[in-house]
């Protein structure tokens, strides 16, 4: 058991964590912009470029099993830190009631947004046509999604899994994973993911539906399942460390061949599972990366990277209607789509940057997303 662990602090993983909740934003404003997912994307702009399916695919890959792999790790500090009850109270503060709060609001949001972008926006994406069909029929359906925030909605499921799998495991089974070679522990996970990748369209879509993926269970849970064991063993990430450029460079490589292959692989069959194969290895190999490289380059504090902390939560939250309602008022203009992508995720950022002092800062609020007072000074990371 470790026994530093919950006393030092680790500034590169509250930084990073911060950062993969801000690259949500970048990556739902790429969207918009996408070839394949023209058709599927409800700010879908009449112009896209493959570019943009290039950058949002390979940050698909590894930004939410970085989020779940930090999450894992600070599942077990705050175990070992404060224990079960102490954990159940920090967990329905910072997880629970934030999804109870602003689910209803952002779809109360979301539904009128798109009703500005079916009466404003004259060249229309191709979804828009489903979403009119569906609003003209007599009794619309109720869609039961948790939206951007299911990830929040699965980590109870997780929470609840590891409570049950301490009761029932134990240690042992832990300490034989984690007594693996490094390598060997990878490939096992890479191994792992697949069949829960093979099981869903490639690449892997959002698990928004109100019931819980098995799925997205399994595939998210390696990954808690390896931040747990990085903090229940301290010496495992530095036996990956010196690999780190090797990791990042073999995890490009693979998805190379995963994004060549992508168009070709939605149907079931050898092909989709070779597709899987890169998916699951870029997935591992650049999740890692991006620990590793954070843990050498952010494992600092400063003003700027504790604010990016401070705010990341409450951006992500709150972005999504937002980003749309500024890509339907661009849609019909004649610019060009690198323009629109900036425009509209540096206003997103800055919107949801001034709505958090103008709404957040300075209520209860604040310790509910930032994890303390704004009048003391931080003893626990945002995603802690």
């Amino acid at each position: 058991m470790p026994q530093d662990q919950g006393q030092t602090r680790l500034f590169y993983m509250d930084n990073l964590r911060a950062l993969a909740m801000l690259a949500g934003l970048f990556f739902h404003a790429a969207l918009a912009y996408s070839p394949m997912l023209h058709s599927f994307w409800p700010s879908a702009d009449p112009k896209n470029h493959f570019g943009f399916d290039l950058f949002a695919w390979a940050s698909h890959l590894f930004r939410m099993p970085v989020f779940f792999l930090l999450a894992g790790f600070f599942c077990a500090l705050m175990l070992h830190k404060s224990g079960g009850v102490a954990f159940f109270k920090n967990r329905m503060l910072r997880i629970a009631l934030p999804l109870v709060l602003f689910l209803p609001l952002l779809m109360l949001s979301m539904h009128y947004v798109m009703q500005f972008g079916l009466a404003y926006v004259s060249q229309q994406p191709p979804l828009f046509e489903v979403i009119r069909t569906m609003m003209a029929t007599p009794e619309p359906p109720i869609l039961l999604t948790t939206m951007h925030l299911w990830f929040l909605y699965h980590l109870l499921f997780l929470y609840l899994l590891t409570y049950c799998a301490r009761i029932l495991l134990g240690s042992s089974f832990t300490d034989w994973l984690l007594a693996l070679r490094p390598n060997s522990l990878l490939l096992l996970m890479m191994i792992a993911c697949i069949p829960a990748l093979y099981w869903v369209s490639v690449p892997y879509p959002a698990p928004e539906w109100i019931f819980p993926a098995l799925w997205a269970l399994w595939f998210y849970g390696i990954f808690f399942a390896l931040g747990y064991g990085f903090f229940m063993q301290k010496d495992l990430i530095p036996r990956y460390a010196p690999d780190r450029h090797f990791y990042f460079s073999v995890g490009a490589v693979s998805y190379a061949f995963y994004f060549y292959l992508l168009p070709a692989a939605q149907n079931q069959g050898v092909l989709k599972f070779i597709v899987v194969v890169f998916e699951a290895a870029t997935a591992v190999l650049w999740t890692l990366s991006a620990v590793l490289y954070a843990k050498s380059h952010l494992n600092r504090s400063s003003p700027l990277l504790r604010y990016i902390s401070d705010i990341s939560y409450w951006v992500y939250i709150v972005h999504l209607p937002v980003l749309f309602f500024i890509q339907f008022l661009l849609t019909d203009l004649a610019w060009p789509i690198a323009v629109k992508f900036l425009i509209s995720s540096l206003c997103t950022l800055a919107i949801s940057m001034m709505s958090f002092h103008l709404l957040v800062s300075w209520t209860w609020l604040a310790r509910m997303l930032v994890g303390k007072s704004r009048t003391h000074q931080r003893q626990l990371t945002p995603g802690s």
